[in-house]
């Protein structure tokens, strides 16, 4: 996979991969211009936007990219009588007990998902701002739109979508990005729900054997893993002097496919506004 970063003003253009199960978008789907909805801010980058499962309106979902399933909390779906049976997923290869249930409609804006199969647990255990949602919108509902901008200086996002209104699944299954760092490349996912950038320490010793650092490493938490923090420099994104703080973490395990080396949290960009445009395969920030 090639890369590119292109600068057009104050905008940066990062060329990405999108994996999915088929190579091209249906162009004939007219693109209809997003409306505006107002969002609440979370630790300085969580976005939470009010929405609505089934017939139950005013609920609180957190837009994360990282997730590839959507998620309703446990406590919203014993309340609606949902149809659910038991499963395991694993996350950062840790086995958790959730349970799956089907038909769910999910409707944020004029972004409506029908028929969907989502995960239910109770937020709380697998997210640290699970206490402050309903719900998490996955990749699979966010790459129903043609495009996701996230304005951070206005509070707003707003769902660039098909006249289809994202009724149809997307084939968009990881959105990912290849960077450069310290002259080797690593792919990252690209997380809205993730402050920082987070790497494999198994990935980081098979590619960066002679990875230099800046100072000493301390100990961290990233959510509920454990976590050591380290300062670098050369990282593609960023001016090759400046130091970025990176986080490692264990080995992946089962939890991720051999070809991703870590998360790239968006807000590690520092962007006034955030455009994830599915139909051209491009993120953008300013």
């Amino acid at each position: 996979m090639n890369l590119r970063i292109l600068r057009t003003g104050a905008w940066v253009i990062l060329v990405a991969a999108f994996t999915s199960q088929v190579l091209a978008q249906d162009n004939s789907n007219q693109i209809r211009p997003g409306v505006q909805l107002p969002f609440d801010l979370l630790s300085d980058f969580g976005v939470v936007v009010h929405g609505k499962i089934n017939q139950v309106d005013g609920l609180r979902f957190l837009l994360d990219t990282g997730s590839s399933h959507s998620v309703i909390d446990r406590k919203v779906a014993e309340s609606m009588g949902l149809n659910r049976y038991p499963a395991h997923v694993f996350n950062f290869d840790q086995a958790l007990p959730i349970e799956w249930a089907d038909g769910a409609e999910l409707r944020v804006g004029e972004l409506v998902a029908t028929n969907m199969r989502v995960m239910v647990a109770p937020l709380a255990d697998i997210s640290q701002y699970g206490a402050n949602a309903d719900g998490i919108l996955g990749l699979d509902v966010l790459s129903r739109a043609q495009k996701v901008v996230i304005d951070y200086s206005r509070r707003t996002v707003s769902f660039e979508l098909g006249q289809d209104c994202g009724s149809r699944p997307s084939a968009v299954k990881a959105l990912l990005v290849t960077l450069a760092i310290q002259g080797v490349p690593m792919h990252l996912v690209v997380d809205t729900g993730l402050h920082d950038i987070v790497l494999y320490a198994d990935r980081v010793r098979r590619s960066l054997p002679h990875l230099h650092f800046e100072g000493k490493p301390t100990n961290a938490m990233i959510g509920r893993l454990p976590a050591r923090e380290f300062y670098l420099r050369g990282i593609q994104l960023f001016c090759p002097e400046a130091t970025t703080s990176i986080f490692l973490i264990e080995s992946a395990g089962r939890a991720e496919p051999t070809g991703i080396d870590g998360y790239l949290g968006t807000a590690s960009l520092h962007a006034t506004r955030l455009e994830l445009d599915f139909g051209a395969r491009v993120l953008r920030w300013e």
